[in-house]
């Protein structure tokens, strides 16, 4: 990693802390919401942003570690595995997300969050037939 990544990552960090203790020294009702927001946003910041300097630290001691690491992101057997397991996740979660409207109409649910869960499933099948369009024309 640049210098400019690690910059950038300390700044998302500092970001991060702020919003944490933005968020544990909220007080009241009405600011209840915004605080778990505030620590679910700035804790999720921080342990990306310490994986990352982790990361580029541990890089820079060990410079062909990453030359290795690069050329298997970019090699073509691991980017057929990766779309296949894409795809295969896809497909389970298009099954779980079947289950999901059903199961809230069994719970009493309102009727907008189950159209929602519903526009949801038919969003992701929209999306696939696009690409499986899109590619066609490409491939």
């Amino acid at each position: 990693m640049n210098k400019g990544s690690v910059a950038r990552n300390a700044m998302v960090l500092a970001a991060g802390m702020l919003l944490l203790a933005a968020g544990l020294l909220e007080a009241g009702d009405m600011a209840r919401n915004v605080s778990g927001l505030c620590v679910g946003i700035g804790s999720g910041l921080i342990g990306v942003s310490i994986a990352h300097l982790a990361m580029a630290r541990y890089y820079a001691k060990h410079p062909a570690f990453r030359r290795q690491q690069e050329i298997e992101a970019g090699d073509e057997r691991s980017i057929a595995i990766n779309n296949l397991s894409k795809a295969k996740a896809f497909d389970m979660t298009v099954r779980a997300m079947m289950l999901i409207p059903f199961l809230l109409i069994l719970a009493g649910s309102s009727l907008w969050i189950t159209l929602a869960a519903v526009a949801l499933y038919v969003f992701s099948y929209s999306l696939r037939y696009y690409y499986i369009y899109k590619y066609s024309k490409v491939l």
